[in-house]
């Protein structure tokens, strides 16, 4: 047993979760546009939102 539910939800937050560290990870001028280069990792369109949603909270509590 591994203690995570094997939910749609669950995979979907590990998707998001996965976006938000290639954002953090990867310098703008390297990857481009993020919403496309969120997709070309595999993220759905809602899921790149939500990755950017996030990394933008991060950016701007880090100030």
């Amino acid at each position: 047993m591994t203690g995570r539910p094997a939910t749609e939800d669950h995979v979907e937050s590990d998707n998001v979760e996965r976006g938000v560290l290639f954002l953090a990870d990867t310098p703008r001028h390297l990857r481009g546009p993020a919403v496309p280069a969120l997709k070309a990792i595999g993220l759905t369109a809602k899921e790149s939102c939500e990755a950017l949603r996030v990394h933008g909270l991060k950016m701007a509590r880090s100030t």
